[in-house]
């Protein structure tokens, strides 16, 4: 599959080259793809600064601008509250499905933009990407290397200067042929982020125990033919994950009733 970077953009352009430059020594893209909201003042001019080093420098990667904005089309400035953060949730979201959609790795460069703009360009990669070949990365040097306006590149004697590193990711776990409306039409209730973190010998002990409430460990291993031993095994790890994904501590008392009510979505 080809792989293609993709940037966010703010008012230091300087940083998506200087970080691409160092990524190309170990990655070979298809395509760069700069998501950016409405090129209007500073954003303008970095945006018009982009384009001319891409087309000079670059002439044999393909680049591509895509403007986020609200869904009625209205250009989008900034995230100034609610309507404007969802909107640019949405629209990057739209974006990467589009491209992932049609077969392609992504490597995110979260190089520009304010910070609830990093946050929700992450939050939309979470949704969709599978590391080890999807990546998020951020550039973290000094502004002594990338504070210079103008400066698209490093001097060689630098480059080593520049760290790129990649943010933690987990496997998104989106099922085939789910859209991107479908991910945003409602959250996932609870009970199914945490089944959704149990191995499937687990999930089926729980749903054992939904259709079962009141069996004992005994009766359990007897309906599911196992041993007492494996069931209690099976229970431990479930309780452990129950507790870390409730965030409740070591507070809860009766951890069946609380598995019970939390399957139940009480």
């Amino acid at each position: 599959m080809a792989t293609i970077y993709l940037a966010t953009l703010g008012q230091r352009p300087e940083a998506i080259t200087v970080a691409l430059d160092r990524l190309r020594e170990t990655y070979a893209y298809a395509a760069l793809a700069v998501l950016h909201t409405a090129p209007t003042g500073a954003i303008a001019e970095a945006y018009e600064a982009l384009r001319a080093v891409c087309a000079n420098d670059y002439p044999d990667l393909p680049t591509r601008f895509h403007e986020i904005a609200f869904p009625d089309g209205a250009p989008l400035l900034d995230i100034q509250d609610r309507r404007s953060a969802e909107a640019y949730h949405r629209s990057v979201l739209r974006v990467l499905y589009d491209y992932r959609r049609d077969g392609h790795h992504l490597h995110l460069m979260l190089a520009g933009g304010r910070k609830a703009m990093s946050i929700y360009a992450m939050l939309a990669a979470s949704l969709l990407f599978e590391p080890p070949h999807d990546r998020v990365w951020t550039v973290l040097s000094s502004d002594e290397l990338l504070g210079h306006a103008g400066r698209f590149h490093i001097l060689p004697g630098l480059r080593d200067r520049v760290q790129v590193v990649d943010l933690p990711l987990r496997p998104a776990r989106i099922a085939p042929g789910v859209d991107v409306e479908q991910l945003l039409a409602a959250p996932p209730s609870r009970a199914a982020g945490f089944l959704a973190k149990l191995s499937p010998a687990e999930a089926d002990l729980v749903e054992l125990i939904r259709r079962c409430p009141y069996s004992s460990n005994a009766e359990l291993a007897a309906l599911s033919h196992k041993t007492v031993k494996t069931i209690e095994t099976q229970l431990s790890a479930i309780y452990t994950k129950m507790i870390g994904y409730l965030d409740y501590g070591e507070t809860i008392r009766n951890k069946r009733q609380a598995l019970l009510d939390l399957i139940r979505g009480e």
